[in-house]
């Protein structure tokens, strides 16, 4: 009788021994279930965008695709990614876009060069050391969408007769719904650009310092992305009434320094039309283009507190109101002066 309670007891510890490891495998394989599932679900989600997409007139093309990530997270990457909807084609390089298998609606996509865009007409190629993407969504849409770039580097040509170039040190932009304004449609915008060479910024307002920009922006009647083409986007945004508000808009390029707020829309010939309350510092450069001449601007620097004073720091001289700035008629106007050489045309 004690060799039987003995043998029973000796089964029962080796029962609770080998339980921890049991109930590990199974818990292994259900969570191997479970990521299969996920990532089921994620290419039925992504082949049925593709779909829409191909109905909206637009063909992406995921080279090499492969999904992967076992078994934390969600891993699709494509060797080269392109674009193509009537006339317009783009090409990116690697794109791998990374989620949670428990938080599927956190993406964070890195995405190589070089970038090609084009119309037939206009070019657009850009390159950069990284590029980052992040999107935070759920069933109710959009919460937060942000990009950071080190050194891109832009080039646009076909739109006139130079090229316009552009090269920072780090960019970021970062959109969200204001949920304050939800029958505005509106969303928030933040951009910040550090140390860009900008060429026609400093024929402009002159020297060839890097300029640090930082913007602060709502944009109404802006529905979120519906799958349609850019001009019919634009479009809509435009009847509805969309406006661009610049809460603020600031400027510091060496020694000369501006501060800008108000609306901008676009008109009946889809040009950029709005005023903008503008403050600066140090810009008799471009005060001197705004009248024709340097005399003229340093002239009119002065009347406006351009110039330094004798007790002012010459690097850092006061912020001063500047007549406004108003975009009409796809011309470019300080006051009552017309900034030459600057025209707008139709967007689209």
């Amino acid at each position: 009788m004690d060799e039987v309670a003995t043998t029973y007891k000796r089964r029962n510890s080796r029962f609770w021994l080998y339980t921890p490891f049991i109930l590990l495998v199974l818990v292994a394989i259900a969570w191997s279930v479970a990521w299969w599932m996920v990532r089921g679900r994620a290419i039925d989600s992504l082949d049925a965008w593709l779909a829409t997409e191909t109905r909206a007139g637009r063909q992406w093309a995921c080279a090499d695709r492969q999904i992967g990530g076992y078994p934390f997270r969600i891993v699709v990457a494509c060797g080269s990614l392109t674009l193509k909807q009537g006339p317009v084609t783009a090409s990116l390089g690697r794109v791998t876009s990374m989620s949670q298998v428990y938080q599927p609606a956190f993406v964070i996509t890195e995405i190589a060069g070089p970038l090609r865009v084009s119309d037939g007409r206009a070019t657009l190629e850009g390159s950069w050391d990284l590029l980052q993407s992040s999107i935070h969504a759920s069933s109710r849409g959009l919460h937060r969408f942000s990009l950071v770039a080190d050194a891109p580097r832009f080039i646009m040509t076909g739109l006139g007769q130079d090229a316009v170039v552009s090269n920072s040190r780090h960019l970021e932009i970062h959109v969200r719904p204001d949920p304050a304004r939800v029958a505005d449609k509106a969303y928030d915008v933040a951009l910040s650009v550090t140390e860009a060479q900008i060429p026609v910024l400093d024929r402009l307002v002159g020297g060839a310092e890097p300029a640090d920009i930082s913007l602060d922006a709502t944009v109404t009647q802006a529905e979120g992305f519906r799958a349609r083409p850019v001009d019919q986007e634009l479009e809509r945004w435009r009847i509805a009434g969309g406006t661009l508000e610049v809460i603020m808009l600031s400027v510091a390029k060496g020694a000369r320094r501006a501060e800008a707020k108000g609306d901008i829309r676009l008109d009946d010939l889809r040009r950029p039309t709005g005023q903008l309350t503008v403050s600066a510092a140090g810009l008799d450069g471009l005060l001197g283009n705004v009248v024709g001449g340097r005399l003229g601007g340093a002239l009119l620097g002065a009347l406006f507190g351009q110039a330094p004073r004798g007790d002012a720091p010459a690097a850092q001289p006061s912020l001063v109101a500047l007549p406004p700035l108003r975009l009409d008629n796809g011309k470019l106007a300080m006051g009552p002066f017309v900034v030459p050489g600057v025209r707008f045309a139709p967007l689209y």
